[in-house]
């Protein structure tokens, strides 16, 4: 695409000839990640002291009886929680703490974040040792321990993170392998499975999840490893976001290789479905895909846009324009007006967010934009 002129309002786009992109290249890891593989969230409800009087004072219950508790717990004798209820530097808090998708193993410290309950600031309080359990009831167990000095963010006295607060006093591990019975029972009931064999399942992340790119990415890992694992077929797109791998005999004691070469598959991305995600709270546009327009019509704020091709010799003619309350986009046969060329001319007159937003809209709203339009945030 040429700019080949804008000015006072008025938008010319001129579209060069029928040039192929390249195609770009990606791994199958960059699109997918392993099923039971994933973050998981630990929980606690802890207690934080050293506030300077910003704490949540003595109409709190909960905590003057937890700080009643703990005094008693080490020999003070508290009758009442009357007699903690003048104390203004402590604070119950709720924390949280994020177990990376690799899983950890005992003795790793991971980082808290706390938010308070009732307190006014958590500025220079420090978290007791607090015990971190599982988010689901149904597991029961400890999993770690925080405690440390809270650093708080200048935009939010309320919450505060403790860099590698937490400790781990158990191991989570990652099981990313299991046998064709495990894979029926969840439903995946294609005969290609086999109740003894050894499999892993790549999941697309929610950007890239499709019928085409499920098909691509098991086309491609089977024409990358299927002569390694000397086997008819090695991968399979169960759905649009579950691709099914074997695990061959001989890579069984060595899962991790395999899974490196699976990940490290290069793959073509011509598949992606074509998307314009919206997000207003950040003022932002992603485009992905080959997202086309037909000719279409919008009036919107006295802004002129005509898309043109060039002429044989490379020349853009300009078409005349009058300047009108409305924005044409428009092309003939040689290449088809996408989302990317009417943002880039947007984008050069400053034209504010909510009016692309509206542009966008309508043309969707007309059955001209040939993408899912999406909402983000």
């Amino acid at each position: 695409m040429n700019m080949a002129r804008y000015k006072s309002g008025i938008i010319v786009l001129a579209m060069a000839g029928s040039a192929l992109a390249q195609l770009p290249t990606a791994r199958v890891g960059d699109v997918t990640r392993l099923q039971g593989q994933g973050t998981n969230v630990l929980i606690g409800y802890g207690l934080v002291t050293g506030l300077a009087g910003t704490g949540d004072g003595g109409k709190f219950l909960p905590t003057m009886q937890a700080v009643a508790d703990l005094m008693n717990r080490f020999g003070a004798n508290v009758q009442s929680i009357r007699d903690v209820e003048s104390s203004k530097n402590t604070a119950i808090v709720m924390i949280q703490a994020v177990v990376p998708d690799d899983g950890a193993r005992e003795g790793d410290r991971l980082d808290v974040r706390l938010t308070a309950v009732a307190a006014k600031s958590l500025v220079g309080g420090e978290l007791l040792p607090t015990p971190l359990v599982y988010h689901d009831r149904t597991v029961d167990g400890l999993f770690a321990f925080g405690q440390g000095r809270i650093v708080t963010d200048s935009t939010t006295t309320t919450s505060g993170l403790i860099r590698g607060g937490a400790r781990m006093e158990r191991d989570v591990l990652m099981n990313v392998v299991v046998n064709g019975a495990a894979l029926w029972a969840s439903g995946f009931t294609n005969p290609w499975i086999q109740a003894d064999q050894t499999y892993v399942t790549l999941v697309l992340s929610e950007s890239h999840a499709g019928w085409s790119m499920a098909a691509a990415v098991a086309q491609a890992v089977d024409k990358e490893l299927g002569i390694s694992a000397d086997v008819e077929r090695v991968a399979l797109a169960v759905d649009s976001k579950n691709v099914v791998v074997l695990l061959p005999e001989h890579q069984r004691g060595d899962p991790a290789s395999w899974i490196r070469d699976i990940q490290g598959t290069p793959i073509l991305m011509e598949s992606n479905e074509s998307r314009v995600a919206i997000n207003r709270p950040r003022g932002t546009i992603v485009v992905s895909g080959d997202t086309r327009m037909s000719p279409v019509v919008v009036s919107q704020a006295g802004l002129t846009v005509t898309v043109v091709n060039t002429s044989p010799d490379g020349v853009a003619t300009l078409p005349a324009i009058e300047q009108q309350d409305f924005v044409p986009v428009d092309v003939e046969t040689e290449r088809t007006a996408n989302v990317r060329d009417l943002l880039e001319a947007l984008n050069r007159l400053k034209v504010p967010f909510e009016d692309r937003v509206s542009i966008l809209e309508e043309i969707h709203r007309a059955g001209k934009l040939h993408a899912r339009l999406l909402y983000e945030g």
